[in-house]
C-alpha cells in the first residue's frame, strides 16, 4: 500500500529545442491517482481539501481508518472517495476558492502534528472533489521506459472516463496510449521511450542547452500527428504572440516513478500558473457546466494560448439564438506570488481579445471599465462579483459576466 500525496518531480517536461518555452506542464500537476466530481450544473460544494490518496488492495480500509481518527479528534466533514484499488481522503465541501471556512480548515490542517511531531498535512490544498477512480487498462505507471509524449488533458467533471475513452480511441488507431489520473487532471500520453531518442541526453537540464529529439518516429508524432495538446477534448489553438506562433504544444514528460541516471538533472520551472474562468448568468447567478474552465501554464508566456483555449470552452455555452451582452468583471491573483508577477494582468490582457475572437457572432463583449459602470448602476461592484460571481444575479444590461483567477504553484 502506498500513499500518493505528491507526484511533483515524477512528470517533468522535456522539450525539443524548436518548442521553446511554449509547452504546458499539466502533467506535472497530475499528483497521484484519485478523482470524480459531481456534475457542475450547480456550483455548490464542488471543492474539498485533499489530505491523501492511497493505492493498493487495502487503500479503502486505510483511508477509512484515518478518517475515523480525524473525526474523533474533532475534524468535521471527513469523507473518503473510493475507486478501483484506490481511495482519496478528503475534508469539507466548499463552493468557492475564496471560501473563508476552507481557508480556516487549511490553516488548521497544515498546523496539525502527528505523534512524531511532524506536519503530515503541511502541503494540502483546496481542489475539486475527486471522482471515483475507474479501472484503467493502460496505466502510465506500468509503461516501460523513461519518457512518454503528453498529448491530452482533462480537468472538467467526467474527465477520467473521457481520458480513458480517448486512450481507447488511440489504441484502436494503433498508438501505444497510456492514461494517468490525478486529483485535478487526467492525462493521455503516447509511447514509452529511453534516452536514446535524444541527440545528447546529457543536455537535459543543463542551463543553456536543450536536447533535440532525433528519433524519427517520436519526431513525427510531435511535429505532424500530435503537435498540440488536446484540452478538454479540443486541440489547443495557435495564436500569434510577439515571439511568434504560440500554443500548448505536446511534450515529452518523465514517466512517474522512473528515476533518470544521476548524470541527468531535468530543469523544472519554479512556478506554474493555474488559470480559472467562469461565465456566470446575470439572470440566475449560476455558472453552468462547461461555463467553468481551468488549466495550467508553465510560464507567463504560455498564458495567452491557455486563456484562448479556456475562453473557447466557456463561450461555447452562450445561447446560439441571440446576441448576449457579456461583461468582464476582472481577474484576481489568488496569492501574493501571482500578484507580484502580475499574472492576473497577463490573464486579463489575453482575456478580452480572446473573448472578442471567440464570441464575435454570439455576444457583445463589454470591457472592464464599462462592466464596472454597468454593475455600479445596478448597485453592485465589480470587486464583489469577482469575489463571488453569484452576486451578479439581477444586474441590469448584462446577460453574463466572466470572471477569472490565477493561482501559482511552487515546484
Amino acid at each position: 500500500m502506498k500513499s500518493c500525496m505528491a507526484f511533483s518531480g515524477c512528470a517533468r517536461p522535456v522539450r525539443p529545442a524548436q518548442r521553446g518555452a511554449t509547452a504546458l506542464a499539466l502533467a506535472a500537476l497530475a499528483l497521484a491517482a484519485a478523482a470524480g466530481c459531481q456534475s457542475l450544473t450547480r456550483p455548490e460544494h464542488q471543492l474539498t481539501v485533499l489530505l491523501a490518496v492511497y493505492k493498493g488492495p487495502e487503500a479503502a480500509a486505510t483511508a477509512a481508518g484515518l478518517a475515523k481518527e480525524l473525526t474523533s479528534q474533532g475534524v468535521p466533514d471527513v469523507f473518503v472517495v473510493r475507486g478501483a484499488d484506490m481511495a482519496s481522503l478528503c475534508v469539507g465541501h466548499y463552493n468557492s476558492w475564496q471560501d473563508k471556512q476552507a481557508d480556516e480548515m487549511l490553516r488548521r490542517l497544515r498546523q496539525t502534528r502527528d505523534a512524531a511531531g511532524q506536519y503530515p498535512f503541511a502541503g494540502v490544498m483546496l481542489m475539486p472533489i475527486p471522482e471515483p477512480m475507474p479501472e484503467n487498462p493502460w496505466p502510465l505507471e506500468n509503461a516501460k521506459g523513461l519518457f512518454t509524449l503528453h498529448v491530452a488533458s482533462w480537468e472538467a467533471p467526467g474527465r477520467m472516463d473521457k481520458a480513458q475513452a480517448y486512450g481507447a480511441e488511440l489504441r484502436s488507431r494503433g498508438y501505444e496510449a497510456y492514461v494517468y489520473h490525478g486529483p485535478r487532471f487526467s492525462i493521455v500520453t503516447i509511447g514509452a521511450y529511453g534516452c536514446e531518442i535524444f541527440d545528447d541526453p546529457s543536455k537535459i537540464g543543463r542551463p543553456g542547452a536543450t536536447p533535440k529529439v532525433v528519433d524519427p518516429k517520436v519526431k513525427d508524432l510531435m511535429e505532424n500527428k500530435f503537435p498540440r495538446v488536446r484540452l478538454e477534448g479540443e486541440e489547443a489553438p495557435v495564436i500569434k504572440t510577439d515571439k511568434g506562433p504560440g500554443s500548448v504544444w505536446s511534450q515529452l514528460i518523465q514517466i512517474p516513478g522512473r528515476d533518470l541516471p544521476a548524470v541527468f538533472a531535468l530543469a523544472r520551472p519554479k512556478v506554474l500558473y493555474r488559470v480559472s474562468l467562469a461565465l456566470t448568468s446575470a439572470a440566475t447567478g449560476l455558472t453552468e457546466g462547461r461555463a467553468r474552465a481551468a488549466g495550467v501554464a508553465q510560464s507567463l508566456e504560455e498564458i495567452p494560448a491557455l486563456v484562448t483555449a479556456l475562453v473557447r470552452q466557456v463561450t461555447d455555452t452562450l445561447p446560439a439564438d441571440r446576441n448576449s451582452r457579456v461583461g468582464v468583471a476582472g481577474v484576481q491573483a489568488a496569492d501574493a506570488e501571482g500578484a507580484n508577477q502580475k499574472a492576473d494582468a497577463a490573464v486579463l490582457n489575453a482575456l478580452v481579445p480572446a473573448l472578442e475572437r471567440a464570441a464575435r457572432t454570439k455576444a457583445t463583449i463589454i470591457g472592464l471599465e464599462a462592466t464596472r459602470q454597468t454593475l455600479d448602476a445596478s448597485g453592485r461592484s465589480a470587486a464583489a462579483v469577482l469575489g463571488d460571481p453569484q452576486t451578479v444575479r439581477g444586474a441590469k444590461d448584462l446577460d453574463f459576466v466572466i470572471t477569472g483567477s490565477v493561482q501559482t504553484f511552487a515546484r
